[in-house]
């Protein structure tokens, strides 16, 4: 992240698109390869722990 994130913070994610308007915009957000959410361009963590370490990044679910 831009800013550090300490034990028991909240953490919003937000996953934006060049080149598309607001109203098609979605995505899926994964972990260490692994889908944790979907249809939506924001991704909340709340009370952020050890255990939310990871690699996060999110993708369009038809164009990638």
């Amino acid at each position: 992240p831009v800013h550090h994130v300490t034990e028991g913070d909240t953490l919003t994610l937000h996953c934006l698109y060049q080149h598309t308007t607001p109203p098609n915009l979605r995505a899926d957000f994964y972990k260490d390869e692994s889908l944790i959410q979907s249809q939506t361009t924001e991704m909340i963590i709340s009370n952020v722990s050890k255990s939310h370490e990871g690699f996060y990044y999110c993708k369009h679910p038809e164009r990638g």
